[in-house]
């Protein structure tokens, strides 16, 4: 995040914010009054506590002049390198809205409780007024915190949702894997049955649990045929067809793949083995 100015506005009878598109974010929170203000042609009023934060080359003026003085609001410009606007289905780069390798802020209005904001706004003015014109690192740093305590009082006000509801969420895929991974579900079955989009859950899923679905569906099945095969005396390929395989060929395979020996030579290496150990 690279900070480029700020200021506090004092507003006259008559003003009316001038019409802008510029090449970084725009942060305003305004203190006292009401603020008419048009953003990529979205009408705003924004009151005491609320704030709006205006992404790059987005067009935005105000919508009618001011009638009293009583409008103060802070603002700041500032740019940020690889941003990406997303929404709550496509969190950055498929990652959970939680995630802390990115914050995540909501665009255009919002309304948080800003005594906080207040403050650290009338520090980082204090800041950059030690090196104005020249915004100092500092001031970056500074500015990187004020969207820090933005993004977590919005989090605690609701406004954006937590990383707990998407692990919470996920943890329920991967219990209702666990138990229906016998049935012949695919991938996208789940994804379906879970409103998620088949490859943005795989990527989130293996970042949550270090597996992909397939191959913890793979596990599951292959884990249950381990059991048949030692609990009961069912032949290979309906051990296949209990465990969610249509071909017994291709079980077989999995099964080597997985424990090193055909589900033959376990059923008898392992009897061998439990017979030796009695």
């Amino acid at each position: 995040m690279e900070f480029q100015s700020a200021g506090r506005f004092i507003g006259t009878p008559g003003w009316i914010h001038e019409r802008r598109k510029v090449d970084s974010f725009e942060l305003i929170l305004v203190e006292d009054g009401t603020l008419p203000l048009t953003v990529d042609g979205s009408h705003l009023e924004l009151g005491p506590n609320d704030l709006v934060l205006i992404p790059p080359e987005s067009p935005h003026e105000g919508s009618r002049r001011l009638k009293h003085s009583s409008l103060t609001f802070f603002w700041a410009h500032f740019a940020i390198r690889g941003w990406q606007a997303v929404d709550e289905s496509s969190p950055p780069d498929g990652r959970p809205q939680g995630d802390k390798d990115h914050m995540v802020l909501p665009i255009g209005r919002t309304s948080v409780r800003s005594d906080r904001l207040n403050v650290m706004f009338n520090q980082l003015l204090d800041i950059y007024q030690r090196s104005y014109p020249n915004p100092s690192t500092y001031c970056s740093y500074f500015m990187t915190c004020m969207l820090m305590e933005m993004a977590i009082g919005m989090t605690e006000a609701g406004v954006l949702p937590t990383g707990n509801d998407e692990r919470n969420k996920l943890q329920q895929v991967h219990d209702w894997i666990r138990i229906n991974a016998c049935d012949r579900i695919t991938v996208k079955r789940v994804s379906d049955y879970f409103n998620y989009s088949p490859s943005y859950l795989s990527t989130i899923y293996k970042r949550q649990f270090g597996i992909s679905i397939s191959t913890q569906m793979a596990r599951i099945r292959i884990e249950r045929a381990q059991d048949l095969l030692l609990s009961t005396s069912m032949n290979v390929r309906d051990v296949a067809a209990a465990c969610g395989y249509s071909d017994a060929k291709y079980f077989m395979r999995m099964f080597k793949r997985q424990t090193g020996l055909t589900p033959t030579r376990y059923r008898s290496s392992f009897n061998q083995r439990h017979y030796n150990n009695a």
